[in-house]
């Protein structure tokens, strides 16, 4: 390459969601930004569905990189006003237990409700979102080569060459690749572990759908008596070797997009691929499990199926001397948990200054970047355990009740833990303050408290000896709710050790239950964090650009019969 051809200072691969912000925040503090995309956008994609750490994560990674519009994506009023009307609304996490060839038991039901006063969660329609955020990473001066198919990359002492398909290649300091399973970095350095050190087996069978009925409509009215709609969220119907996902982007009186999002993810070794479609196959799932069936009585699909092999893949290294690989370029496990967009973020806001700071003293020493390869590992690691139990735990209703009561547990600790970094790094702008979620994050973020830790990793062991033991898992359901009812870290007003509840809801009487337990009778580890949880919570209620209010005031008037007709969008004729 001759010498006077530009070097730009960063090339990322692909231009997905991790590629344009992480794009955005390196082009906004000054860095030189080349973004290379073998495809063009709009374009359709999976991972739709967000949860309370990734909403705080994408406004700690807008703040921190001065990138408002990131902090747009963080709650669903303000990526509706900002981005797209073809969002859904997410308000809780839903769970209906089946068995194969019977009604469902209105009995085994679990829901895990966001607090009205925390964020309320999206499901993306992920080709406007992600549209939207590449024309943001433009915006601050990245570069954007799209229908440009990478082949090959070179490293040298001095930089990197990227190489397309046809045309001339490209110089970079430093390329990051954010590509995804087929990454070049990958396949250049041979980095995929074979076999994958990952435990948890699942393929997936995938599409949209118009005609998705609310799942509440299907049932008689009021047999789970769950205090929000299925329909208002994330619907996990949970079976033996498997779950169904219903992500709907129609579920609210504001809704313009008339789609929903529905996939099968099945453990091959319970489900092997039948010599079908991947449509009939979803039909013959059906077809097994009546209390789901009429949700999909008038569905029909609007693109393909896809059907995949198994999901999982680690990497042996995911960075190296001028290299990095993140997110879905470095491993994947499971949808299930929405948190492949959580990671993102995380390897976003870890690996954004460092790369600053390198370019900054043109200094690329694999040391400075050792600390985002060690996140991506365990974090890839965390979901694999997380993944691999709840999979162990679908054949048993007695050990899901249990362990849905454990995740609900580390899902809200790692929110008021992320919550507090966010809320110091708010008041302060010194990024000393995120040191603490720093050194936590590879384990999910959860509080580096003893006890805690202790009881994840034995709940961990006690699904496992399940499923690789063969132990009962009655007997383990019944020992991880002893747990919950014997440890005095973990909120009682909450209901998780009373086996009758099946609820995870932040209801202000309870928040108000938890804050005088955490001043009175919780360890002081545990009480702080709820109480500065919860206080950050209500102070960014008051504060100006974290909630869209008048968005929110519309969505709450829309879903009145006469006073929100002006508010609601008219039905196509």
């Amino acid at each position: 390459m001759p010498k006077s051809a530009h070097v730009y200072d960063v090339a990322i691969l692909g231009s997905g969601l991790a590629g344009t912000v992480l794009g955005a925040c390196l082009a906004r503090n000054g860095a030189d930004v080349l973004i290379l995309d073998a495809g063009t956008h709009p374009r359709f994609a999976i991972g739709e569905s967000t949860i309370p750490y990734t909403s705080l994560m994408m406004r700690l990674v807008s703040e921190r990189y001065k990138v408002p519009e990131i902090k747009w994506l963080a709650n669903y009023e303000m990526t509706y006003a900002n981005i797209s009307t073809n969002v859904g609304i997410k308000r809780n996490f839903g769970y209906v237990y089946h068995r194969p060839g019977m009604r469902q038991n209105p009995a085994e039901v679990n829901q895990f409700i966001t607090p009205r006063v925390n964020y309320t969660d999206n499901h993306f329609f992920r080709q406007d979102v992600d549209a939207f955020m590449l024309s943001v990473a433009v915006k601050y001066g990245a570069s954007i080569k799209q229908r440009t198919k990478v082949v090959d990359v070179d490293i040298d002492d001095e930089g990197v060459t990227v190489i397309p398909e046809s045309g001339d290649p490209y110089r970079a300091k430093f390329v990051v690749d954010a590509s995804g399973f087929r990454s070049p970095l990958a396949q250049k350095f041979d980095l995929r572990q074979q076999p994958t050190r990952l435990r948890h087996h699942s393929r997936s069978v995938f599409t949209h759908m118009l005609n998705v009925l609310p799942f509440e409509d299907t049932m008689p009215k009021g047999i789970h008596g769950n205090p929000s709609p299925w329909s208002q969220g994330t619907l996990h119907h949970i079976f033996t070797g498997g779950w169904l996902w219903v992500i709907p982007f129609d579920n609210n009186p504001r809704a313009t997009n008339p789609l929903c999002s529905v996939g099968l993810n099945l453990d091959p070794r319970v489900h092997p691929v039948p010599d079908c479609s991947p449509e009939e196959e979803f039909r013959r799932f059906l077809a097994s499990f009546p209390s789901i069936a009429p949700q999909f009585a008038k569905a029909r699909a609007v693109r393909d199926w896809v059907r995949t092999g198994r999901l999982q893949y680690s990497s042996k290294q995911t960075v190296g001397y001028r290299w990095c690989l993140t997110s879905h370029a470095a491993g994947f496990v499971d949808p299930l948990y929405s948190r492949g967009l959580s990671n993102s973020m995380e390897i976003i806001n870890a690996l954004g200054w460092r790369l600053l700071d390198a370019i900054r003293d043109d200094d690329f020493d694999v040391e400075r970047f050792a600390y985002v390869q060690r996140l991506e590992q365990n974090l890839l690691d965390y979901n694999d355990d997380l993944v691999a139990s709840s999979y162990t735990a679908f054949g048993n209703w007695h050990l899901w009740d249990a362990w849905f009561r454990m995740w609900g547990l580390q899902q809200i600790l790692s929110t008021f833990e992320a919550s507090r970094a966010y809320a110091s790094f708010r008041a302060t702008r010194d990024p000393a303050t995120l040191e603490r979620l720093e050194r936590q994050a590879p384990d999910g973020a959860l509080p580096n408290y003893g006890p805690l830790r202790a009881l994840m990793r034995e709940v961990i062991d006690t699904t496992r000896a399940v499923q690789e033991d063969g132990a009962d898992p009655k007997a383990a359901g019944d020992k991880l709710m002893h747990l919950i009812q014997t440890s005095d870290f973990i909120p009682p007003m909450f209901g998780w050790e009373d086996p009758e509840n099946r609820w995870s809801d932040g209801t202000p009487r309870r928040i108000a239950r938890a804050l005088r337990w955490a001043r009175t009778e919780a360890p002081p580890e545990i009480g702080q964090l709820l109480i500065e949880g919860v206080r950050t919570f209500l102070r960014q209620r008051v504060s100006g650009g974290e909630f869209a209010v008048m968005e929110e005031v519309k969505q709450s008037l829309s879903g009145r019969p006469v006073i929100g007709k002006p508010f609601r969008v008219p039905a196509p004729r």
